[in-house]
């Protein structure tokens, strides 16, 4: 698995209806525009980060809720250098096809769904909680967590996927070899810990005791 193509990072097309699509050949009517996978990857990365830890970067403010207005957030990151190119319509579709859904959008507002170091209030979406959730970090991590449990560390809350996959490509962005832990979730409910769900794949909770972790795979890239 390469790093910069874990997520399988496709272009990105403006239609001529004003709709988006990966696959060109899906617009209806000719196409307008197009992202390419490098600058859509550096983008949304730069969106990420933004969005979740360093909005003053771009002169932007995040409300309580970590709402940020789309046309002010276009203007700021216009105003850096090697980022002149973004248009609203590059950060709309960048959200629209995000595979683990690390963007929302409202009208004319975007924020992140989770990994915050800001003081933010996200709900959580509805739906059900799988019986069994991964972390993936570098295998370094692996002592300590097996001691101390998964914390939340800097960020407002701990990350967990429902995929096992999308954990291996979590610890991947550090490191060559990873550690990914399967997690009761019944163990935490049971321990009082809430468990909430931040986008399609992610769920987040406060603090993973070592006692819920029921088994760990070691994975090397």
């Amino acid at each position: 698995m390469q790093r910069n193509r874990r997520e399988n990072i496709k272009n990105l097309y403006l239609c001529g209806d004003g709709s988006f699509s990966e696959d060109p050949s899906l617009c209806k009517g000719k196409v307008v525009d197009s992202l390419d996978f490098k600058r859509r990857l550096s983008l949304s990365k730069f969106l990420s980060g933004v969005l979740r830890h360093y909005p003053w970067r771009v002169g932007v403010k995040i409300d309580s809720r970590g709402w940020v207005d789309l046309k002010s957030l276009v203007k700021g990151i216009n105003s850096l250098r090697g980022y002149e190119w973004v248009k609203e319509w590059h950060i709309r579709a960048i959200a629209a096809f995000d595979p683990k859904g690390r963007f929302e959008i409202k009208g004319d507002r975007i924020r992140a769904r989770y990994g915050h170091t800001l003081p933010v209030e996200i709900e959580p979406l509805p739906g059900p909680i799988p019986d069994r959730l991964y972390h993936g970090t570098p295998v370094e991590n692996l002592g300590s967590i097996l001691r101390d449990g998964i914390k939340k560390m800097r960020r407002n809350k701990v990350h967990l996927t429902s995929s096992f996959d999308s954990a291996v490509e979590v610890g991947a962005r550090r490191s060559n070899i990873i550690v990914v832990f399967e997690i009761d979730t019944l163990c935490l409910l049971k321990k009082g810990f809430k468990v909430e769900k931040a986008s399609n794949v992610i769920f987040t909770v406060d603090y993973v005791p070592s006692t819920c972790i029921t088994s760990y795979k070691i994975v090397k890239i």
